[in-house]
């Protein structure tokens, strides 16, 4: 057992090789644990599920340990789904699926159970009856929508390096999803100023463009990563 001082002290080199000794899934990729392999390279293994939703339910392990699709170097989520691409295509020709679902769980509170990143690749049958993809659809207040726009664009824009002659501005911070939204008196004008300004900004964006065209943008994702890792919700 390692203490909680000793892990205090560990460098993230150390925390990542302590995980994969106790990782399952590394387990499966080394070799250490049996599995049904239907596919490997020197990037990705992929394996059947053994407690799958449907026959052929497949599991594409990435070979390197990382929990999270944002900790994922670019050419290696690329590659991962340039395999997907291919096994999905294998189930609807060997396994004669109508369909194929493919997800990813990508963090705890979306539903990832064990800390190895992965994704599934599910074939489909019409009477198959799995209900986990029949997603809500949820009534959100059009100011909190316009506030989440705002919100994001902001960011999306500064991540990637698209510079807008003036921000997008919202009055207060987007409520958490799934919350109740306040309802106010003067709700109606503060939200036609918020599209008014969005709709300018908009326009100001899609003439930059227009006259741009051949500027290379620098995109940094690990910028995006790092983003997505520090606001992920804190349980």
């Amino acid at each position: 057992m390692v203490s909680e001082d000793e892990l205090a002290n560990m460098s993230p080199e150390q925390l990542q090789e302590l995980q994969k000794q106790n990782c399952i899934f590394c387990h499966i990729i080394s070799g250490k644990v049996a599995s049904k392999k239907i596919y490997e390279d020197d990037k990705v293994l992929a394996i059947l599920d053994i407690n799958p939703a449907n026959p052929g339910h497949i599991l594409l392990l990435i070979k390197e340990h990382y929990q999270i699709m944002p900790q994922i170097p670019d050419d290696e989520i690329s590659h991962i789904f340039m395999v997907a691409k291919a096994i999905s295509h294998a189930c609807l020709k060997a396994l004669k699926a109508q369909g194929t679902n493919i997800f990813i769980a990508n963090g705890m509170i979306a539903g990832q159970k064990a800390p190895h990143f992965m994704l599934h690749i599910i074939p489909r049958a019409n009477v198959d009856e799995i209900k986990i993809f029949d997603l809500p659809e949820k009534d959100i207040p059009d100011d909190m929508s316009e506030q989440i726009n705002a919100g994001l664009t902001n960011k999306i824009n500064e991540l990637f390096g698209i510079k807008t002659e003036e921000p997008i501005i919202f009055d207060k911070k987007p409520e958490k999803i799934g919350s109740k939204a306040e309802k106010g008196i003067d709700e109606n004008k503060k939200l036609q100023k918020k599209e008014e300004l969005v709709k300018e900004v908009n326009k100001k964006r899609i003439n930059k463009k227009k006259t741009n065209k051949e500027e290379n943008i620098s995109i940094d994702l690990d910028k995006i990563s790092n983003f997505i890792i520090e606001n992920e919700p804190k349980k």
